[in-house]
């Protein structure tokens, strides 16, 4: 398992895609960051939810995890490769077990890289422009460590996903359109389903304060809940299909 894993990570490593998808994810932390922080007046960076919303613009490392997710399932299928995968490892559980687990350690590395970004751009903003940083010390430790968990899960999801929907064009828009359109939707429309999503998990593990969101340590459970869901079910679909 620990050798399939290293090599599901050589794949992320040695693609072109991965390096497309880190120089896009720094090109819109550094776009939004910035925009944010140099367009709005400096009453509007004054309090500390203010400044969370700016802070966290690293949460966008979230989107690029679940790509790099997904492509690492899908890309197998699209390329004809997954067959001497599994050729190689004949326990198919244990391949999609393996990219899973992938999906969440490039997680990791993503957001470590995104929230550096973010953060440090954030902070000479607000330096910059004389604005005292009102966050404390637990604050920032949840934007944080709840912005690397959840881009972790989301790395999970996305490998599910991908090994669920296999066609690579159609896991990216489900779940470009998922993450961004529908998840939005539900939780305008019906907050009350709408909060147990993906996204607003994600917001709510790192302490953001919207209304109707629920508490840090529910959006922890929902999100692992989530990816844990989609890994199983992508497995489960991966085992009982042919791929002759």
């Amino acid at each position: 398992m620990i050798a399939q894993i290293r090599a599901e990570l050589l794949k992320i490593r040695s693609t072109r895609t991965t390096i497309g998808l880190i120089l896009a994810m720094i090109a819109l932390i550094l776009l939004f960051t910035l925009l944010t922080g140099l367009l709005t007046h400096p009453s509007g960076l004054t309090s500390k939810e203010d400044q969370r919303q700016l802070l966290s613009v690293g949460s966008l490392t979230a989107v690029f995890s679940a790509l790099a997710g997904v492509l690492l399932v899908t890309s197998e299928y699209r390329f004809g490769t997954i067959r001497p995968t599994i050729l190689f490892n004949p326990a198919r559980s244990h391949v999609l077990a393996a990219k899973v687990v992938a999906g969440a350690l490039a997680g990791i590395a993503f957001g470590v890289l995104g929230e550096a970004v973010g953060w440090a751009i954030g902070y000479a903003i607000l330096d910059g422009r004389g604005i005292t940083v009102v966050l404390g010390s637990g604050d920032i430790l949840l934007l944080t460590l709840g912005g690397l968990a959840g881009a972790a899960l989301w790395g999970a999801i996305g490998a599910g996903l991908g090994a669920i929907i296999h066609n690579q064009v159609g896991g990216v828009i489900a779940l470009l359109a998922w993450g961004l359109v529908v998840d939005s939707l539900l939780f305008g429309l019906v907050p009350s389903v709408g909060r147990f999503m993906p996204t607003r998990a994600s917001d709510a593990l790192m302490g953001l304060r919207v209304h109707h969101l629920v508490s840090p340590g529910a959006g922890a459970i929902t999100l692992i809940a989530w990816a844990g869901a989609l890994g199983v079910l992508g497995i489960a679909l991966t085992v009982r299909q042919d791929l002759n």
